[in-house]
């Protein structure tokens, strides 16, 4: 059996057909994405320049957050054992006017019977 030929000849139009629809698509693929690789490395490089003093400030303000964080845990606990100081002593000197008020009554009624 003999096998049949079906490609025709090439002409100027059949490649400028080509071209058209499978050569220029393609070129202008690849150069769109070459140019968005350029597009995208050059905004991440300009985003990073604008973004880097931004996240060392926001770095040193937690930094500062925590040391004010940690100097408002110092007075609290100061207060509160200034509180419970005061509070002894209140306590202690509240027990100390119990005392003296029965030593009065002591005296009083010692008064009373002579």
């Amino acid at each position: 059996m003999q096998k049949q030929n079906n490609q025709q000849p090439l002409t100027l139009e059949s490649l400028g057909q080509f071209t058209e629809e499978v050569l220029l698509p393609a070129i202008g693929n690849m150069i769109d994405e070459k140019l968005e690789e350029k597009l995208e490395e050059k905004l991440e490089k300009k985003l990073s320049e604008k973004l880097d003093p931004i996240k060392q400030d926001i770095f040193a303000i937690k930094q500062g957050l925590n040391r004010i964080e940690e100097k408002l845990d110092r007075i609290v606990k100061t207060e509160t054992e200034d509180v419970d100081a005061i509070n002894r002593e209140v306590k202690d000197l509240k027990k100390r006017i119990q005392e003296l008020e029965v030593q009065v009554k002591i005296l009083r009624s010692g008064n009373a019977r002579g």
